[in-house]
């Protein structure tokens, strides 16, 4: 029996007659491509005339004139800052902070947290991301947040929120265990209940929540945790200069890297957000010991961290260290595409450092899929277009006016450098279509949107509260602390 005669093989999907970037390597670009799937994961990524030979298809997605890509991974994000949008501005980190926890931990319930989980949902499903990581889950409205997960069919880490030193970064945290014991016990819990949730969908990790915030031993058992149940660990670190000086005044004069590597727990399952503000040793000690940074451009742009400015994340990527990316969340950069981070981190370091030649197109792509699923210790699942991987696959339509024209010297620029979500189509979440000619299939979005404007002004009126009561009598000069931090 010849090739052309064997029996075909039934599946559920094939994507067709697309041009497939699987993000395996720059050349390795497929002009007539296509993408076989089944029970939710790739069968096989070749030319079309060759998978349509092999397969027969129960479902067929014709992606004529379309890209089609991984998902996109945003391993920075806060669900609790689904209605705090536009409210927290043009204040210094610490101050920042302090508003964004007194607008959501007073305003958040198990109701509306749900319901922002799906709003939060809806932006990155259009937007072309398919995976996310919460940094920071709220206690207590663990469930709201995997429940929303579910309903809206995208892949997700959640790292539930740990705290227990009570510093100037969780003054108005109110969410949270205050005992080290009480945070390790509940947070154990949690990733018993919840891990894998979702049929897979769900990771739960711990995320003692900053670095100021979280005991020498609540970081220790927040890491024996993630060994002993095969997760990672997140929090945000290195952030800008207030988060360094907070944390010298705090632990003796040293840098929170240094701190980690000296506890033992600076290792693959560690992820340090925003980093903007590293050291050489510290630099040294990622590239060395294999834990992940998070770049978060546009937040570190609205913010003033530092990220391009004072930012080593080129020296990071050069090293071969694992460097992701994320949006953060709707208050900090106000918007969760994925494809305007890309852009960002392949156009702000060559301005910061009048260098031209600095994170290519490509390079800026693989921060948004195989270097964020990294960071998120899933890149044998996801993050590129492979036999066995789970099928999160995003198609792109290339006849919009930002693509074309198009062709084989200009497609990745254009993308990067012209593209946004806008340009997203269809999607698909482990071989299931949840986003179709740009319209969410999971959820019905008007309800969405209309429930998420009915809800705002308990969370305008909480933030008029906190300018009314706390708003810094300089606000554009750095935070003060106090010199001595407590025991």
């Amino acid at each position: 029996m010849t090739d052309s005669e064997a029996p075909r093989q039934e599946i559920e999907l094939l994507i067709e007659r697309g041009v497939v970037l699987p993000m395996t390597g720059e050349q390795d670009l497929l002009w007539d491509g296509a993408v076989a799937v089944d029970g939710g994961r790739i069968l096989a990524v070749g030319p079309t005339a060759e998978l349509q030979q092999r397969f027969d298809a129960r479902q067929t997605i014709d992606a004529h004139e379309q890209l089609v890509m991984p998902g996109l991974v945003n391993t920075h994000m806060h669900l609790f800052g689904a209605f705090a949008r536009g409210l927290v501005n043009d204040l210094s980190f610490t101050p920042w902070i302090q508003k964004k926890f007194y607008v959501t931990s007073k305003g958040l319930n198990p109701d509306n947290y749900y319901l922002g989980t799906q709003f939060t949902s809806v932006e990155m499903l259009k937007t072309g991301t398919t995976s996310f990581l919460d940094c920071g889950t709220y206690q207590d409205l663990e469930e709201a947040a995997v429940a929303g997960v579910e309903t809206a069919g995208i892949r997700a880490v959640l790292a539930r929120a740990m705290a227990d030193v009570q510093d100037d970064l969780a003054e108005f945290l109110t969410r949270s265990d205050q005992l080290t014991r009480e945070n390790l016990e509940s947070g154990e819990a949690y990733i018993e209940r919840f891990d894998r949730a979702a049929g897979g969908r769900v990771r739960a990790w711990p995320c003692p929540i900053q670095v100021t915030s979280a005991s020498d031993e609540l970081c220790a058992g927040a890491m024996e945790l993630a060994e002993r149940y095969d997760v990672g660990v997140v929090t945000h670190s290195n952030v800008d200069r207030e988060d360094i000086e907070a944390h010298g005044l705090r632990f003796g004069g040293t840098r929170p890297i240094e701190r980690f590597n000296s506890l033992g727990i600076l290792n693959r399952r560690f992820a340090g957000t925003h980093m903007a503000w590293l050291s050489d040793e510290e630099v040294r000690l990622l590239l060395e010991t294999g834990a992940s940074a998070i770049h978060c451009p546009s937040a570190s742009m609205k913010g003033a961290y530092g990220a391009f400015s004072k930012g080593r994340f080129p020296e990071l990527m050069a090293g071969g260290g694992i460097v992701g990316l994320g949006t953060d969340g709707p208050a900090a950069s106000c918007f969760l595409d994925m494809f305007r981070e890309v852009h960002l981190a392949a156009t702000g370091h060559k301005e910061a450092r009048l260098d031209w030649t600095l994170i290519s197109p490509y390079e800026a792509l693989e921060l948004a899929t195989i270097g964020s699923a990294r960071a998120m210790l899933l890149e044998d699942e996801i993050g590129t277009l492979e036999p066995g991987k789970r099928a999160d696959v995003i198609l792109l339509d290339l006849m919009r006016p930002e693509m074309v024209p198009w062709h084989e010297d200009n497609l990745l620029a254009n993308l990067v450098y012209s593209g946004t979500g806008n340009l997203v189509h269809t999607v698909v979440v482990d071989g299931r279509v949840v986003v179709r000619a740009g319209s969410v299939l999971t959820m019905d979005e008007d309800a969405v949107m209309r429930a998420m404007q009915k809800e705002a002004p308990r969370f305008v009126q909480l933030s008029r509260e906190w300018d009314a009561k706390f708003w810094p009598e300089d606000h554009t000069k750095p935070h003060q602390f106090r010199k001595e931090a407590p025991a």
